[in-house]
C-alpha cells in the first residue's frame, strides 16, 4: 500500500468517526441543515474530481446537481418509485447529460469552457420551467420521506442522514479508488502537461470524458440526496448562483482534497446563515469578507492550511 492511499485512508477514517459523533452532539434542528451540506458536498466532490484532478473548468455542477434532484423527483411523484431506489437512477442519467456537455466541450478550455457551461447553469432553470408537464413549472414536485428499515429504529431525521452519510462514503470511496488507479495518474498527467501525456500513450479524450462522467455521476447523486432530504424541488433551488457557490465551496474546502469537499459543503450551508445571524443587513458583506479571509490565509483551501499547519507540528515533535 503506497504511503499516499494510507494517509488517505487515515484521513478517510478520522472524518468518518467526526461524522458518526454529528448527530450526537448536533441540536437537533442542525440536523436537516448538515444533511443538506452533504448534499452539496457530493457534488463539490465531483468538481474536484474534474476541476482539482483533471484541470477541467464547470460552472454547469448545479445544473447538473438539478438534473438528479428532478430525476428522483419524477420518479418518485409520477411513478411512484421508493426514493432510495431513484438515487443510481439519477446517477446514471446525469451521467448522460454531463457527457453529451463535455463531448463539446473538449475543443474548449479554460475561459471558453467556462463560460459555455455557466450558460447551461443558467438556462437549466428556464428549461424546467418550459418542459411543466413532467417538471412541476413553478410549483415543482413534492418527494415522499424514505422510511428506515423495521428492523433500524432510528427516527426519521436520523435515517435521513444515515443515507446521506452512505451516499457520501460510496462517493469519496469511488473517488479514493479512481484516483489511486491509473485513471487518476493519467488525470493529473494531463492536467499537468497535456503534450508530455499525450505522448507518453495517455488518452486525451477518454481521459477526460472518464473526469466528465464521474463528476457528472456524482452531481446527479448530490442532487437526488438533496431532493430526498428537502422533500421537495422546484426551478428557485437550482438558479445560477448555485453553480458558483458550488465552485466556491470547492476552492474553500480545497480542489484536490476529499475531505475539503465536505468542509466545502458545510461552508456553503452554514457561513451564509452564520453571516445573516451576525447582521442581516450586512450578511452578504460579512459573508464576502469570511471569502477574502479564507483565500489570503488558506490559498489552497481548509485542507491545505490545516496540513501545512500539522506538518510543521510533526516536524518540530519530531525534532
Amino acid at each position: 500500500m503506497s504511503d499516499g492511499f494510507r494517509r488517505a485512508a487515515v484521513k478517510f477514517g478520522l472524518f468518518a468517526f467526526l461524522a458518526i459523533l454529528i448527530p450526537f452532539v448536533a441540536p437537533d434542528y442542525a440536523h436537516q441543515q448538515i444533511c443538506v451540506a452533504i448534499a452539496y458536498a457530493i457534488a463539490i466532490l465531483g468538481l474536484n474530481l474534474l476541476m482539482g484532478f483533471a484541470g477541467q473548468i464547470c460552472l454547469a455542477q448545479g445544473a447538473l446537481f438539478g438534473v438528479g434532484a428532478y430525476v428522483t423527483a419524477i420518479l418518485n411523484a409520477t411513478y411512484g418509485v421508493p426514493p432510495l431506489v431513484t438515487l443510481p437512477v439519477s446517477a446514471a442519467v446525469t451521467v448522460l447529460v454531463g457527457l453529451a456537455i463535455g463531448l463539446p466541450a473538449l475543443r474548449l478550455q479554460g475561459l471558453q469552457l467556462a463560460i459555455v457551461t455557466f450558460g447551461i447553469a443558467a438556462a437549466f432553470p428556464q428549461l424546467v420551467l418550459k418542459m411543466g408537464s413532467l417538471t412541476g413549472g413553478v410549483s415543482g414536485l413534492p418527494i415522499d420521506a424514505p422510511e428506515a428499515p423495521e428492523w433500524l429504529p432510528l427516527s426519521p431525521e436520523l435515517w435521513l442522514y444515515v443515507i446521506c452519510l452512505g451516499c457520501a462514503g460510496i462517493g469519496a470511496l469511488l473517488v479514493s479508488l479512481m484516483l489511486f488507479g491509473d485513471v487518476g495518474r493519467a488525470l493529473r498527467a494531463q492536467r499537468d502537461n497535456a503534450q508530455i501525456a499525450e505522448a507518453l500513450g495517455v488518452n486525451l479524450t477518454r481521459t477526460r470524458l472518464w473526469a466528465f462522467a464521474g463528476s457528472s455521476a456524482l452531481a446527479g447523486m448530490g442532487g437526488g440526496v438533496f431532493a430526498i432530504v428537502t422533500g421537495f424541488v422546484s426551478p428557485e433551488s437550482f438558479l445560477a448562483i448555485l453553480s458558483i457557490n458550488i465552485v466556491i465551496g470547492s476552492i474553500v474546502g480545497g480542489v484536490t482534497s476529499i475531505v475539503g469537499a465536505f468542509l466545502g459543503g458545510l461552508f456553503m450551508v452554514f457561513v451564509p446563515t452564520w453571516a445573516s445571524d451576525i447582521n442581516l443587513s450586512l450578511g452578504n458583506l460579512i459573508y464576502g469578507l469570511a471569502l477574502i479571509l479564507i483565500m489570503m490565509v488558506a490559498r489552497n483551501g481548509v485542507t491545505g492550511f490545516i496540513e501545512k499547519w500539522l506538518s510543521m507540528i510533526f516536524r518540530k515533535t519530531a525534532g
